[in-house]
């Protein structure tokens, strides 16, 4: 092994050679147990983020595991068309690098533009994934418009058309002017705004001076109001309801109506109606049957009926000339500042706009019903279940989908019109004539579907659901999503009810939620705030790695990371010392060492770390079961570096010359790679190589399970309190500033018969770590010479002084002691004294408690005992 661990030397390779020995390949003809994941489809518009890196990497330790349990894996791979966000990257891109705009070219050559694109961004999010090493089964890759996924998609938008569960209808829908395509409602974002509220004056028909004032946050689209609109409740306006007034700014005369829906208690409890950009005006003028004036086109400029200075004009520099001819005519009353929330474009975080149109339709009642029980009887299982209640609160409020855009890129909806009479065909194949005329003049809806629509098909479509396949058949229902909890509305829930309607079964049987990678302060990353992270740059630096071991030790379930630097740089550390540590090991092997260890010839440290290793294999075992794959990780790395490093190694450089500590030394090894594999497939696959006996790569053995031959718990015991009293030793001596390299001779004395003959047995391993040029066990310590003292259980240690100041100084130093003793025994004391405490509290604690506190009074009189000796 290389003397010093080099993270792009390890990790440039191996994935290649792993994906050209089909090592993540699934074989849906084998009779073991299958496990299978869809990869959430990251979008073809650019480059992976540190979420990705996230929602990646725990679903691969997951799927490692398995593999290495012997399940039947499928882990299958895929990329988003990403319908609004692809086709505004690409004709900005079009823009820039051409001139050109998507119209400039025509639908069919624009489409062809963004495929060729898609091609180049889909190489370069496969690079990124392949730095992560991820276990993919490449040989399944999947893109949502793949022409499989296209009949998959046309196949069951037309079985709900004849359902009767989509529809076309004219409605209030979201429109983004940016975007240029109407949006669901899940994918606008209310933000709070600091605006006005403007007051102005409606002059009452026919009466001088007489003015009806209405508040408004937009001006702008005073100039398609169709009515005024009072709660019939408020005594100001009773006497005028019915009566006629002057829209500013327009020749036209619009009603005061009465409607309950009107809060008098906002602005002057007038409220002006524009039912063609307001979606509660709509709702109120289907009621009072008004007509709708449209001010505001698609691209958010003015339009319509209006004076031609404003046509043309975009909305919000409309509303300054408004706002500023209304003053001119004297009729803003007032101008107050005003905070409210307003909705924006998820994707381009342009405020959308209401807007009456024809859309698409899918009725999501029904279908919703079968998805929230299978929630509800635990067939689909949230990981943690607090996100069930974020699931069923939504679930239980869906509104009909608007599954529409207007876009080019995408799921072209099968819609068809006879340009002769109008009738309109929904079908899998164009049809060659009319259905009703006979017609051959037949034209395609020229509308896309919704991104998410074809998203929700993902765990079924992927697998051959349209054909029945093999895959389909054995890896369906998947095993368990993981994502993130910002798309449970726009994703999870849909997947569950589309994967219910159509295949009879849940999609998948777990959803892993994980939280949101946020910076050190605790923000949200992103690109605006320069606070965004570049995985690739950071495996760059520290390597996959560290990056993964990071993100999996912080990962708590449905909870926010804070992502840290020196954090990286930590579990940096910790990958040199698993190489380290390793290279020791394997340097000291003399290749005549197999993993067969004879447990009736191993020393007592072996089977000490034997049993340690069993008992953290099972806690790994349970943790990694419930998906508590932080505190798996975190058991690992303690284990790793703390007792088979700090430790083990220690104690096995006494026995290095013995065949069966090596054996020990070597199974351990191996058994360390294989927990971290999941975490670690690079350093670890690496360091395989060097010992490996059977199997060509690691993933290929057996993932460790609890051992009953391993169980050695008197064994474990010994060495727990030799390392007790090691540890108390070496703290004496830091404590009194005795060169750390200077052998010295060490005295210890217990009462217990028992404990003497265990630690009188394990001698060479305490006189090796603690620099001891003899140790004796004695029963008194009145006729040895005086020394530094230390206390450990009923052990207690002597360091022989070497000069009179050496006793003046330790003298000083138990004095010290005694007081922090006297201070822990105080309030133990005061908290036991305590009444309530001792009958509120668990038993248990209350117990501890009690025992904590005679352990630290026998400490005291020890060291009480010790100064007056001294003295």
């Amino acid at each position: 092994m290389e003397k010093s661990y080099s993270h792009k030397e390890i990790e440039k390779n191996w994935y290649k050679i792993w994906v050209e020995n089909d090592l993540f390949k699934a074989d849906n003809k084998s009779k073991t147990t299958p496990f299978s994941m869809v990869l959430p489809p990251p979008n073809i518009t650019g480059s992976l983020h540190m979420g990705h890196a996230l929602t990646f990497t725990i679903p691969d330790i997951i799927n490692r595991r398995k593999m290495m349990q012997d399940f039947n894996t499928l882990w299958l791979p895929g990329v988003d068309h990403a319908g609004i966000a692809t086709q505004m990257v690409v004709e900005k891109h079009l823009k820039k690098e051409k001139g050109l705009a998507k119209e400039d070219l025509g639908r069919e050559k624009f489409i062809q533009f963004v495929w060729d694109w898609k091609k180049k961004s889909e190489k370069q999010i496969i690079k990124q994934i392949d730095k992560l090493g991820l276990s993919l089964d490449w040989t399944r890759m999947k893109f949502t418009l793949d022409d499989d996924m296209k009949k998959t998609v046309i196949r069951v938008f037309v079985q709900l058309y004849k359902e009767g569960k989509i529809y076309q209808g004219t409605y209030m829908v979201n429109r983004c002017p940016s975007c240029k395509t109407v949006l669901s409602d899940l994918e606008v974002d209310h933000r709070e705004i600091h605006g006005k509220l403007t007051y102005i004056k409606y002059p009452l028909k026919g009466k001088k001076d007489d003015f009806v004032v209405v508040a408004t946050t937009r001006p702008e689209t005073m100039l398609g109001d169709t009515a005024v609109a009072v709660n019939p409740e408020d005594e100001r306006y009773k006497n005028i309801i019915g009566q006629e007034l002057i829209l500013p700014l327009t020749n036209r005369v619009i009603k005061i109506i009465a409607d309950k829906r009107v809060d008098k208690e906002f602005g002057t409890g007038a409220v002006k109606i524009t039912p063609a950009h307001d979606p509660n005006d709509y709702d109120i003028a289907l009621k009072h049957n008004l007509k709708s004036v449209r001010v505001i086109d698609h691209n958010a400029r003015m339009t319509g009926p209006i004076k031609k200075k404003f046509i043309g004009l975009d909305r919000f520099e409309c509303r300054e000339k408004i706002i500023n001819d209304l003053k001119k005519l004297g009729l803003i009353e007032k101008e107050e500042d005003y905070v409210h929330n307003v909705g924006h474009c998820h994707r381009c975080e342009t405020m959308v706009e209401p807007d009456i149109s024809k859309q698409w339709f899918l009725k999501t009642s029904e279908i919703a019903k079968p998805a929230i029980e299978v929630v509800e009887k635990n067939n689909v299982v949230f990981i943690p279940n607090k996100w069930e209640k974020v699931f069923f609160n939504w679930m239980y409020n869906i509104k009909d989908w608007c599954i529409s855009r207007q876009l080019w890129w995408g799921h072209r909806i099968p819609a068809y019109y006879c340009l002769e009479c109008g009738q309109i065909m929904v079908e899998e194949e164009r049809p060659p004539k009319c259905s009703n005329c006979n017609s051959t003049e037949i034209s395609q809806d020229v509308d896309v579907l919704d991104t998410w629509f074809s998203s929700a098909l993902w765990p079924f479509s992927t697998l051959g659901w349209n054909v029945n396949s093999g895959d389909f058949k054995t890896y369906y229902p998947t095993s368990i999503m993981a994502t993130g909890f910002d798309i449970i509305f726009f994703w999870v829930a849909r997947m569950i009810m589309m994967g219910v309607h159509f295949t009879g079964e849940v999609p998948f049987r777990e959803v892993l939620i994980n939280g949101l990678i946020r910076d050190e302060k605790g923000q949200k990353m992103s690109k605006t705030k320069n606070n965004a992270v570049d995985p690739l740059d950071v495996i760059d630096k520290f390597g996959s790695d560290a990056l993964r071991f990071t993100l999996a030790i912080q990962a708590v379930p449905g909870m926010d990371i804070s992502f840290s630097m020196n954090r990286i740089k930590g579990y940096k550390a910790f990958a040199n010392k698993i190489w380290n540590a390793s290279r020791y090991v394997i340097m000291n092997l003399k290749g005549d060492e197999n993993f067969n260890v004879d447990f009736k010839k191993i020393s007592d440290t072996d089977k000490w770390i034997l049993n340690f290793l069993n008992n953290i294999t099972e806690k790994v075992n349970d943790l990694m079961d419930n998906y508590r794959i932080n505190e798996a990780a975190d058991q690992i790395y303690h284990f790793f570096w703390h007792e088979y490093c700090d430790w083990y190694l220690e104690f096995a450089k006494n026995d290095i010359d013995n065949i069966d500590t090596r054996k020990v030394l070597k199974f351990t090894l191996f058994r360390l790679l294989q927990l971290l594999h999941p975490f670690m497939p690079f350093i670890t696959e690496e360091i395989y190589q060097k010992i490996k006996i059977n199997e060509d790569f690691l993933i290929q053995t057996k993932f460790p399970s609890f051992n009953s031959e391993m169980f050695f718990i008197d064994e474990y015991k010994d060495i727990e309190l030799l390392k007790k009293i090691i540890m108390e030793t070496r703290k004496t001596r830091t404590e009194n500033r005795i060169d750390p390299n200077k052998k010295i001779d060490i005295y210890l004395k217990s009462e217990s018969e028992k404990e003497r003959e265990i630690v009188s047995n394990l001698l060479r391993y305490f006189n090796f770590l603690t620099k001891s040029i003899s140790t004796e066990i004695k029963n008194d310590f009145s006729n040895l010479p005086k020394g530094f003292r230390g206390v450990c259980l009923n052990w207690e240690i002597l360091l022989p002084f070497s000069n009179n100041s050496d006793r003046v100084k330790e003298l000083k130093r138990l004095k010290k002691e005694v007081d922090k003793a006297e201070n822990q025994i105080k309030k133990l004391g005061e908290k036991l004294s305590n009444k309530e405490f001792v009958t509120k509290a668990p038993e248990l604690i209350v117990i501890d408690f009690k025992k904590n506190l005679q352990v630290l009074i026998d400490k005291r009189e020890k060291i009480q005992k010790t100064i007056s000796d001294l003295s």
